[in-house]
């Protein structure tokens, strides 16, 4: 079971220097972490947290769109993560636009950055990455549509 937690971002209010300044004085950072169970037991197997996101608003928000799509996405602090056929843990942050991959290869309940790989899309995301055989769909705000093939 893989847990998505964390600090929801909201839309851009404030200018980028404000928001700086609230987060360093005020909030603190957002924080955002994928935490993974075992099913029949509920202990933890491992957790993997991001690095703490200095603004309120989530990644692109504050970027110019196409109308159509709407003035933000104003999403979750992550999508819900995706667990391959293989074991490995996809998630999608809403805070920095990061696509991460993640398994925990020599079981020790840790994710080290040999565990991990890094996707940056700068944008967030409000739907989870999707998973086909040799596949791996993911779409943020606003797009593009990335497709990975093994």
């Amino acid at each position: 079971v893989a847990l998505p937690l964390g600090d929801n971002p909201g839309p851009p209010l404030l200018p980028e220097k404000a928001e700086e300044a609230v987060v360093a004085k005020v909030t603190g950072p957002l924080r955002n972490a994928v935490y993974t169970l075992d099913a029949s037991t509920g202990d933890l197997v491992w957790k993997s947290e991001e690095e703490p996101y200095g603004f309120l608003a989530a990644a692109g928000e504050r970027e110019e769109h196409n109308p159509d799509d709407g003035e933000n996405c104003v999403p979750d602090a992550q999508a819900i993560p995706l667990i391959a056929g293989d074991g490995t843990v996809f998630a999608a942050s809403s805070h920095n636009g990061q696509l991460r991959s993640m398994k925990d290869k020599n079981n020790d309940g840790v994710i080290d950055p040999s565990e991990m790989s890094i996707f940056e899309t700068h944008r967030c995301f409000l739907n989870s990455p999707s998973a086909a055989p040799g596949m791996l769909v993911a779409a943020p705000c606003w797009g593009p549509v990335y497709v990975f093939k093994a």
